[in-house]
């Protein structure tokens, strides 16, 4: 296969993650003994690194903040191997997301302050474009503003591979689903985009708006897939909970290098979901259990 067409590019969010697990069930109003740790993730970030663990050629493109946490991110992205040459600096915070996850690890609320990604405008996507240019594959995340992302959509020859983030940024995408090659979206987030219900419509209206491939993540229940030919499921990989953190994300990296390596689609739906499989069965949003899916 052609190196070139290894290589992946995302364009995306990276925020600081403040995240506390409660040794027993979460009570309204109260304070429960448990753990809590400070990571580096974000929808784009996370991909990003999963996609360098699933052995793609990987740079990553976004807004930082000159923080107490720069010189983790620099260690990060030496780390993985992931190329942070196309981000752009600048004096002030990072974003930050703030989650508590339930007993069993499943995220029972969160809040996030993305301040830096509402100044990713078109201006820094046009500084981008050649460098993304590169890739066989882009990844963007519906945490861009709209307008970004439909110069984005405008403008990139590559494959464009998106991830809906949640219900409500993924609206964003709408304009641009013409021009998505794959879309990773939850249940939740493919109904209020198309304004259907269940998996089936939705997929439908998703393929007719011109998403080429949709895969559709049921959570426990595994995804549920699409394109010209039909829709298929694919269970989920029965596995001991340990953190839910990151499932989708490792699905939309494993679904984009699947893609770079020419994979059939259901090749690279059971790709992603034996790497949400992996990342759930691990603590943290991102594993290095998942070099084990490399070729």
């Amino acid at each position: 296969m052609d190196m070139e067409k290894k290589k992946v590019a995302v364009i995306g969010a990276l925020n600081v993650d403040i995240g506390g697990r409660p040794s027993g069930p979460l009570a309204a109003g109260d304070s429960i003994p448990g753990r809590v740790g400070v990571t580096l993730g974000g929808v784009g970030w996370n991909i990003a690194r999963n996609c360098a663990l699933l052995g793609a050629d990987t740079s990553f493109f976004s807004l930082l903040g000159r923080d107490e946490h720069e010189s983790a991110i620099r260690a990060e992205s030496q780390r993985y191997c992931v190329n942070i040459d196309g981000c752009r600096w600048e004096d002030g915070p990072n974003n930050r997301y703030l989650y508590i996850c339930d007993e069993n690890g499943d995220v029972a609320a969160a809040v996030n302050d993305m301040a830096l990604c509402g100044r990713m405008d078109t201006a820094f996507a046009a500084r981008c474009l050649d460098a993304l240019a590169g890739a066989g594959a882009v990844v963007t995340d519906a945490n861009l503003p709209a307008a970004t992302l439909a110069y984005l959509g405008e403008n990139l020859a590559a494959p464009l591979v998106a991830d809906g983030v949640s219900v409500g940024k993924i609206g964003r995408l709408k304009p641009i689903l013409h021009r998505l090659h794959t879309l990773k979206a939850n249940l939740q987030e493919a109904e209020a985009v198309t304004g259907r219900t269940g998996a089936e419509d939705c997929i439908r209206a998703l393929l007719d708006a011109g998403v080429k491939r949709v895969v559709l993540s049921l959570g426990p229940g595994g995804v549920v897939c699409g394109d010209e030919a039909g829709a298929f499921p694919v269970p989920s990989v029965h596995t001991d909970v340990v953190d839910a953190t990151g499932a989708g994300d490792s699905m939309t990296a494993a679904l984009t290098v699947g893609l770079v390596r020419g994979m059939s689609f259901s090749d690279c739906a059971a790709l992603g979901v034996t790497a949400a499989g992996i990342t759930v069965a691990n603590p943290g949003a991102v594993t290095s259990a998942l070099a084990v899916l490399r070729p």
